[in-house]
């Protein structure tokens, strides 16, 4: 059995499973909308040649760049991964906010964008919970190497 001060909370779970979550789901939606995004891709960054596997490529890239803060806090309570993913929240909320008047329309037409974005402010927000707060100050335990 492990030691109650050596498991991981719940919350650190949580946040993993949601997280992971909310970038297969802008995974997902990104695969769904490829014709859209090509064009999209193309404006915004002319100088790449963007085609249907480029952008798949791109997608499928996010998805395992995400499971690199997942692993950082959920192995080792990597306190930066912490606030690296809470920068990447807030800045996902600006944008929500900036589209606020819009929010219909997106809703409309990218319903899984903000299924994402609820999802990762969710996981966001299980990073400062009490038992997460100890999961951090503990640096995920007691180290196994450490002798009394």
């Amino acid at each position: 059995m492990i030691p109650l001060s050596r498991r991981r909370p719940r919350s650190i779970t949580l946040f993993a499973l949601l997280f992971f979550g909310a970038a297969l789901v802008s995974c997902v939606d990104g695969l769904t909308r490829i014709e859209i995004q090509l064009v999209a891709y193309q404006k915004a960054i002319p100088d790449i040649v963007w085609s249907r596997d480029l952008l798949i490529v791109w997608h499928s890239a996010w998805l395992s760049i995400a499971l690199i803060p997942i692993a950082m806090v959920w192995l080792s309570a990597v306190r930066f991964a912490r606030w690296m993913v809470t920068i990447m929240a807030l800045a996902k909320v600006a944008g929500l906010l900036m589209s606020l008047p819009m929010l219909a329309v997106v809703a409309r037409h990218q319903p899984l964008w903000l299924v994402s974005l609820v999802l990762a402010v969710t996981a966001v927000a299980m990073l400062f919970t009490p038992a997460s707060n100890r999961w951090f100050a503990d640096k995920g335990g007691v180290d196994p190497a450490t002798f009394a």
